[in-house]
């Protein structure tokens, strides 16, 4: 049997571990980067930690398992009648799972694209880093930076990049800029879709620390120089996006092939099967929790489990989604955990939300390799 799993996200790299273990066959994993890109982590990596806790090369990740080949492509087509699937070549399959994540959408609000900044993509946080190099090298911080967007990446950029202010003008000398940051949110309030608790304690503890919140606000244009935010003109030159995704475009290209949600996401069957054959999990389907780490981690399990038992002749098993805790980072002392209602909250909630991120290193590596990639967060990043 030959499996195909395209995306080096947690679904499609813990999906070809799990298969190779199996040791069902040929597996093939086919991804656009050379490397997994941990997307929790990216909020540190952005404000002067290490690349190493965010970054780790698939090679690394597959060197004990040779049954597995890596192929860096891009798939833009495929052929469902033909198991085939393509992008720069024709790849055959037996049996495709496709983990392609999502990609950022920006709303046609006017100049977002051009000129903010994101935290998606290793380009886009080299980008940014380039920027505060050269807003150093000048002496000159901005006045305001702006995060848009309060879900979980904006709220942990935000306290992020307040503590990597701090650590900046006191490290250059720069004792009469009065930077601060501001987390813009078109909801009521932030972090719209976890609980009230979560909610209230977090913005109560931004606020404490400095960052300032703006909910309720709606953000109209952005330009090289100002932020419109309720026709309100902010001068700015740093203005970070952090609020909204939508499902990968494959899915729309290929949607003859799909029966797609309102949402552009993938309806799929209780084995995760969109089609005979063709398995898609994590953010592209519309299973309940998913979006997240851990319930893409279970799905991808689920499934290399369930192509096992049909390669021994044995019925496919339901998937049962379940709910994951939630941990949020607050600054470098301060996090929020919760799960099923009861949350931790300060240093408690910091060390939950760490050994969440140990549990996360720990499914894609041996726990040898995974603690020092987890302990990098604990490292200032190197100038190249």
């Amino acid at each position: 049997m030959h499996v195909v799993v395209v995306g080096g996200g947690f679904g499609g790299v813990k999906a070809a571990l799990e298969l190779s273990k199996k040791q069902i066959g040929k597996i093939t994993l086919i991804s656009d980067e050379s490397y997994f890109l941990h997307h929790a982590t990216l909020y540190a990596t952005a404000t002067g930690k290490s690349f190493a806790e965010s970054v780790i090369p698939l090679k690394i990740i597959f060197a004990e398992h040779p049954n597995v080949e890596i192929v860096q492509d891009k798939i833009t087509s495929f052929d469902p009648k033909r198991h085939l699937i393509a992008g720069k070549k024709d790849y055959h399959y037996d049996k495709l799972i496709l983990a392609l994540g999502s990609v950022t959408t920006y709303f046609g609000i006017e100049g977002m694209k051009e000129h903010s900044y994101g935290m998606k993509s290793l380009d886009q946080i080299k980008n940014f880093h380039e920027h505060i190099h050269d807003e150093l090298v000048h002496q000159q911080l901005d006045k305001d930076y702006f995060i848009i967007g309060a879900g979980s990446s904006g709220v942990e950029m935000a306290a992020a990049l307040n503590d990597y202010l701090k650590q900046l003008k006191a490290i250059y000398r720069l004792k009469q800029t009065a930077s601060k940051v501001t987390l813009v949110e078109a909801a009521p309030t932030i972090l719209p879709h976890l609980s009230k608790t979560a909610s209230t304690k977090i913005s109560q503890q931004l606020k404490k620390q400095g960052v300032k919140v703006l909910t309720n606000h709606k953000v109209g244009a952005l330009e090289d120089d100002k932020i419109i935010i309720d026709g309100k003109p902010y001068a700015t030159t740093t203005a970070i996006w952090t609020s909204g995704v939508t499902n990968n475009p494959f899915f729309k290209h290929n949607a003859e092939n799909f029966h797609l949600a309102q949402d552009g996401r993938v309806n799929v069957n209780p084995y995760l099967e969109a089609l005979a054959d063709v398995y898609v999990i994590g953010d592209n389907n519309t299973v309940k929790y998913s979006g997240t780490a851990w319930p893409t981690l279970k799905q991808a399990t689920h499934v290399a489990n369930n192509i096992t038992r049909l390669a021994t002749k044995r019925p496919q098993r339901r998937f049962a989604p379940t709910s994951a805790p939630v941990g949020i980072p607050v600054g470098s002392h301060w996090g929020y955990a919760e799960w099923f209602g009861v949350y931790v909250s300060g240093r408690t909630g910091t060390y939950a939300r760490r050994l969440m991120e140990l549990y996360g290193y720990c499914q894609l590596l041996p726990f040898r390799q995974a603690v020092p990639v987890w302990r990098a967060h604990e490292l200032a990043a190197v100038e190249e």
